[in-house]
C-alpha cells in the first residue's frame, strides 16, 4: 500500500485538452487547406488575402497560445514563403491568445467590446503584423526599403486590417461559445 503522501500526489495536468487538440486539428487543417488550395487575392506579389492567414489568430484566441502555434505551422507549411510564414505564422497565434484573452476579453461590456475589438484588430495588423512580414520579406529581398512599408504598402495593411475585422467578427458572432465572447472569458 502506498503512503498517504503518494495518494495526495498532485495530477499532472495536460499540455493540451481534448478540447484545444480538437480546435487545433480543425484550424490547423483549415488554414493548411485554405492556402494550398491557392483560393486567394494577389494585391502585391508576394502578399495575398487569404482565409487561411486568419487560422492562427482564431485557433489562438478559441484555443491558447499552443492551438495558434500548430494552426500557424499548418498554415506556413503550403506557403509560396514558407521560410516567412513558418516563423511568423504561429507568432501571430500566440500574441493573439493573449491580446484576445488579456485585453478584449477583459471589456465587460459587450457593445463596447465589439468596436474595441475592430480597433484593436486594425491596430494589430497594422502595427504589428505588417511591419513584421514586410521586415520578414525585406530580409529575403522583397521588399528592399523596409522604413518605407508605410508609403509603399500601407494601402495593403490597412485594407487587410479591415479584412482581418470583418472575417474575425463573423466568425466569433457565429460562434461565441468556441471563442467565450458571452461570457468574457477565454475558453482555454
Amino acid at each position: 500500500m502506498g503512503s498517504k503522501a503518494e495518494e495526495t500526489k498532485a495530477v499532472k495536468k495536460p499540455l493540451m485538452t481534448s478540447r484545444q487538440i480538437g480546435l487545433a486539428a480543425a484550424f490547423g487543417a483549415a488554414a493548411f487547406a485554405f492556402r494550398a488550395s491557392g483560393l486567394v487575392i494577389t494585391l502585391a506579389p508576394p502578399l495575398v488575402i487569404d482565409l487561411g492567414a486568419l487560422m492562427p489568430c482564431l485557433a489562438g484566441m478559441a484555443g491558447g497560445p499552443i492551438v495558434g502555434i500548430i494552426a500557424g505551422i499548418a498554415r506556413g507549411i503550403p506557403s509560396g514563403l514558407p521560410q516567412v510564414d513558418l516563423i511568423l505564422q504561429p507568432v501571430k497565434g500566440i500574441y493573439w491568445a493573449y491580446v484576445y484573452k488579456y485585453v478584449i476579453l477583459r471589456i465587460k461590456d459587450v457593445k463596447l467590446r465589439w468596436p474595441l475589438f475592430w480597433i484593436i484588430t486594425w491596430l494589430l495588423c497594422f502595427f504589428v503584423e505588417s511591419p513584421l512580414f514586410v521586415f520578414a520579406n525585406s530580409l529575403l529581398g522583397f521588399y528592399p526599403f523596409f522604413p518605407t512599408w508605410p508609403f509603399t504598402l500601407g494601402w495593403y495593411s490597412a485594407l487587410y486590417g479591415i479584412y482581418e475585422a470583418v472575417i474575425f467578427s463573423a466568425i466569433i458572432a457565429a460562434l461565441p461559445s468556441v471563442f467565450g465572447w458571452k461570457e468574457g472569458k477565454a475558453p482555454w
